[in-house]
């Protein structure tokens, strides 16, 4: 376990009572071994009012400070795919009622899918399931026929329910709504983060791991430049058979070369809080610009779920009215998500605070969820500190 240092904590120190129950609390999950090394962030719209640091890349490896990355999992989709379309919508060059017949040829679109838009797919709402294996085809396919497959595979499976009636959370969706701005923007995701998505945040603290695929999954890749830093490791995966260090978790993404709608985005703590208090600023209306519309980023954050069960705002989600994992303290006037690996954010824009969790829960396996339980634990105690809520 290593203590927060000054490079681990650059702004402002969290009140002391605060900073030993976090201790306390990080302490105690390092030793019953829910992740080997966390990263924390706090930050009010103007600042951020700190950041702590505990444990290690791995059992033994490098101790985690500021610069330590993390494979962010699903926050890929607010932070990427849903902040692409904001972009868009803003530069005029799409509109969230767009259905899936102006991007598609009709010849690839079966009739039932047509009618799914991109408001659909931003609220989870399009009828397309959770998840689906394709990385166990896809992965003997040559590299270049492996997107054009994926989302051919997506759009011939059957929708558990018509468009917009029923909320359900989709991976699916998401990887066909990163598909759909590369067509629009003309660009892969990994480029459009660093032109669209330009700011110093997003080349330095917040970026995709392109990799040198090859067919065969227990090759380790080729291992691009990141500047020395270290990564947080994930899980020893049984499908690939090695410990995975800054290679995307997400199997399906694996196979779209770590680039991918729905997951692929590595990033640390202060770099999740910094974009995130980029879009607020825009929301709060204190930083307008075109294409950055302050009406679309309140579009896409106040709550006005496409489907009557959702909780999903677009492309962001909500505290839900019980065992949230924002914990019992935020307002319902938050947004959020989770990440697989053990990620999470929940900024709340009635208390006026961002929380960001990264933590690699997954390591050594994915069948420890015990971070359930620790996210809202963390959020309350923050809440709590801070504002005594």
């Amino acid at each position: 376990m290593n203590t927060p240092s000054a490079l681990s904590n650059p702004h402002s120190a969290p009140p002391p009572e605060l900073s030993s129950s976090l201790d306390g609390l990080f302490h105690k999950a390092l030793l019953e071994k829910l992740f080997s090394g966390a990263s924390l962030a706090v930050a009010f719209p103007d600042r951020i009012l700190f950041e702590r640091n505990w444990g290690s890349t791995l059992e033994g490896g490098t101790p985690v400070d500021v610069r330590t990355l993390f494979d962010l999992a699903s926050l890929t989709k607010p932070l990427v795919t849903a902040s692409l379309c904001i972009w868009a919508v803003g530069s005029g060059l799409l509109d969230l009622e767009d259905r899936l017949e102006r991007f598609l040829p009709k010849g690839l679109l079966p009739i039932s899918k047509r009618e799914i838009s991109v408001r659909h797919l931003l609220n989870h709402a399009s009828g397309l399931p959770p998840h689906a294996p394709f990385y166990l085809d896809l992965i003997d396919r040559p590299r270049p026929e492996r997107r054009q497959v994926m989302l051919q595979s997506i759009l011939e499976l059957p929708l558990g329910s018509p468009p917009g009636q029923v909320s359900r959370y989709s991976d699916l969706g998401f990887i066909l709504l990163g598909i759909l701005m590369e067509e629009l923007l003309g660009a892969p995701l990994d480029v459009l983060t660093a032109s669209a998505l330009s700011s110093s945040i997003f080349s330095r603290d917040l970026v995709y791991r392109r990799l040198s695929v090859g067919t065969d999954p227990t090759v380790p890749p080729g291992e691009p430049s990141a500047s020395g830093r270290a990564f947080a490791a994930t899980e020893d995966c049984p499908w690939r058979r090695r410990l995975l260090v800054g290679e995307v978790h997400d199997e399906n993404a694996y196979c779209l070369d770590g680039v991918a709608g729905h997951a692929g985005l590595f990033g640390t703590a202060s770099g999740v809080v910094g974009w995130l208090r980029w879009l607020w600023g825009l929301y709060r209306g204190d930083a307008p610009g075109d294409p950055w519309s302050p009406s679309v980023v309140r579009e896409f954050w106040d709550r006005s779920p496409t489907s009557p069960d959702g909780t999903w705002v677009l492309g962001f989600d909500t505290p839900t009215p019980s065992a949230s994992s924002a914990g019992s303290c935020v307002s319902p006037r938050s947004v959020g998500h989770l990440g697989f690996t053990g990620t999470s954010f929940w900024l709340d824009l009635e208390r006026e605070i961002v929380v960001v969790l990264l933590t690699n829960r997954v390591y050594p396996s994915r069948g420890n969820d015990r971070i359930k339980a620790f996210r809202p634990m963390v959020h309350d105690l923050v809440m709590r500190g801070i504002h005594g809520a």
